[in-house]
């Protein structure tokens, strides 16, 4: 019986399943270390970079209220933020609602398009000046610009 044990072992080691075996073992090592490897580098980045990644704040793009005029329901200094759309009248379905008499239902419209604003006057009666001029079409504003709707006074900030 001890014979038939040794002449098997002999039988396996020569027939390469050690050697099988081995390979294997080599194998599976080096993909621990290459695993291994890799972790380190990517800790190492993550260390040589530091406080360098900071978190960009995106600017608040808006209207900041220069002179509220006769309406008593915007004061000065105060911010109107714009994300995509804002509408300006003095219907309840506007975004911006301004009680005044000079502002028609629905005045106007800023919106964002391929990164720009856009301003535009909605065929309002009285009108919409940007920059000391009156607009008659859409017009593209930027931080600084000034909007004056009826006795209203906006400055554009982000």
């Amino acid at each position: 019986m001890i014979l038939n044990n040794l002449y098997l072992g002999l039988v396996l080691e020569t027939s390469g399943f050690s050697k099988l075996s081995l390979i294997f073992k080599i194998f599976i090592i080096a993909v621990i270390y290459l695993i291994i490897a890799f972790a380190l580098r990517i800790m190492y980045k993550d260390m040589k970079s530091g406080d360098k990644k900071r978190v960009k704040r995106k600017k608040t793009f808006g209207l900041e209220v220069v002179d509220g005029g006769m309406n008593n329901m915007v004061r000065k200094g105060s911010v109107i933020p714009i994300d995509r759309e804002v509408t300006i009248g003095r219907k309840e379905d506007n975004t911006v609602v301004l009680a005044e008499e000079y502002i028609s239902g629905h005045h106007a419209r800023i919106y964002m398009k391929n990164n720009n604003y856009i301003f535009e006057d909605l065929n309002s009666t009285n009108g919409t000046i940007v920059n000391g001029q009156k607009i008659q079409e859409k017009v593209y504003i930027r931080p600084g610009d000034k909007i004056e709707i009826g006795t209203i006074v906006f400055k554009v900030i982000g």
